[in-house]
């Protein structure tokens, strides 16, 4: 039997990185760095890339209920999360968080702390009581807990691969509330201010695609929440409750980018404005 038949399949692959310096394996790029990095030993060393972008990062799908609708000064009073494969689009183990959060009730308090007191009219909505609220933990020992859910699923434990935040509204609602806490309890970039908790770069705000599907819709006369459950037809039972909400933000959004993996590779992207056809 010849050398090559004997070559067990994962020397076979060692071989063609070293000489190739390059080889694609399952959904992995993999590459000899040796040419590039001087050899502290004589270990080669590899640099292994995913072929999708997705495989680089999971997906915290979260949503706070607050006190109040002003993003910079309301209080959070429960947050919920659900964690999600980036590639596979399933729920990851132990993928689910929620708390309630005790805000200061005192109105004239809060409102020299520089937020909003809690309003009865957000309580109602959100099924949240103050007798409840006055029992939860705090919001320093609930962000701490969130933190250490996100970082479970940050699987190289720096910034750039931080979990992508995802959520409805979270750009315009969301967002601003994790930065503020991050200001207060942490992580944050000291040299920017801001939040690192998340990726910095890329996000997901399920909103904005449900507005590209149905911008040219005329029988779509809302975009909120409650009008998508109506569209989709999904149960409003325990709307507004963290949990329930982003659980079914997160089916949309999973729906959606099942949705673009058919349909996007039945796009010509490559260049598409090339014969200057361009648009504007």
């Amino acid at each position: 039997m010849s050398d090559k038949l004997k070559m067990s399949y994962k020397q076979s692959i060692r071989c063609k990185i070293t000489s190739g310096r390059y080889v694609e394996y399952k959904n992995l790029s993999i590459c000899c760095i040796n040419d590039f990095y001087s050899p502290m030993n004589k270990k080669i060393r590899y640099q292994v890339h995913s072929k999708f972008f997705s495989e680089l990062y999971d997906d915290i799908v979260f949503d706070f209920e607050t006190g109040s609708r002003n993003p910079d000064k309301t209080q959070p009073v429960q947050i919920a999360a659900v964690a999600i494969h980036g590639r596979k689009l399933t729920i990851q183990p132990d993928g689910y968080f929620e708390s309630l959060i005790r805000p200061i009730l005192d109105d004239d308090e809060a409102i020299e702390m520089g937020l909003d007191p809690i309003e009865d009219e957000a309580l109602a909505i959100n099924g949240k009581t103050r007798k409840e609220l006055a029992k939860a933990p705090s919001e320093r020992t609930v962000w701490k807990k969130f933190g250490n859910f996100v970082n479970k699923y940050n699987f190289k434990g720096t910034p750039y691969y931080a979990p992508i935040a995802a959520g409805y509204n979270i750009v315009g609602f969301d967002m601003p509330i994790v930065q503020r806490m991050c200001e207060l309890y942490g992580p944050i970039d000291k040299k920017t201010g801001k939040q690192t908790l998340f990726n910095k770069i890329h996000r997901v705000d399920v909103m904005d695609n449900v507005w590209m599907w149905m911008e040219n819709n005329a029988d779509i006369k809302s975009l909120s929440m409650d009008s998508m459950r109506d569209l989709f037809g999904m149960s409003k039972e325990n709307a507004h409750d963290a949990l329930q909400d982003v659980k079914d933000t997160a089916n949309l959004m999973i729906g959606f980018m099942k949705l673009y993996r058919r349909v996007a590779p039945k796009v010509q992207f490559e260049k598409a404005f090339a014969d200057g056809n361009i648009h504007i």
